[in-house]
């Protein structure tokens, strides 16, 4: 978990270090496009300085999630727009899909806080390796309420995500909300499988 951490602050100094640039450029030269994706960025850099936050807070003190009764399709709807308006502000050809909602339960009893972190930083691995879209989708299976993001990427035989920084911590965060959510003596978990050429899904099951 250290080396995650230590990973995350060097991420962070970096998209500092770019974001800087981006405004002194904007000083020069200003226009609407050029702010917006400035804006983009710095987004981006919160989310990133959320993720030390809470990997921080999972190894000191660990996750303690406040759960209550949650629309699992309305947080994957609310995903799906928010990750469709980035990839148009940054001109990046991927959609952003949603499975059929009539899998999704109406409501189950989960921290919509971490969840939600958990699934962007999965959303935002997924980016970096789909071809020409992202898949969304929720269900329940035996007593779990399971999230999937699938990406149509080359997948994992052909390129391990796990060398990549940002897909590493990603996993490490998922899995730190996954295990802390927790009922009659079940955690949860979270996986993550592909075949090449096929892309690769990440799946986090919740008790």
């Amino acid at each position: 978990m250290s080396d995650a951490l230590a990973l995350i602050a060097h991420d962070l100094k970096n998209a500092l270090g770019g974001l800087e640039d981006e405004l002194s450029r904007l000083i020069d030269d200003p226009s609407p496009v050029m702010a917006q994706r400035a804006h983009l960025h710095c987004s981006e850099l919160r989310r990133q300085f959320i993720q030390f936050l809470t990997l921080y807070g999972a190894r000191t003190e660990g996750l303690t999630p406040h759960c209550e009764d949650e629309s699992p399709q309305a947080l994957l709807e609310a995903l799906q727009r928010v990750w469709s308006a980035k990839l148009k502000l940054d001109e990046h050809p991927l959609s952003i899909r949603l499975a059929s909602p009539q899998r999704a339960p109406a409501f189950w009893y989960f921290d919509h806080r971490l969840v939600r972190l958990a699934l962007d930083a999965a959303i935002h691995n997924a980016v970096r390796f789909a071809r020409t879209h992202v898949t969304l989708d929720v269900h329940e299976d035996d007593g779990w309420l399971v999230w999937r993001v699938l990406d149509d990427g080359e997948g994992l035989g052909s390129e391990d995500p796990e060398q990549d920084n940002a897909t590493g911590l990603g996993t490490a965060l998922s899995e730190a909300v996954a295990t802390a959510h927790r009922s009659q003596g079940r955690a949860g978990r979270i996986g993550l499988s592909s075949a090449p050429g096929q892309g690769t899904e990440f799946t986090m099951a919740l008790p």
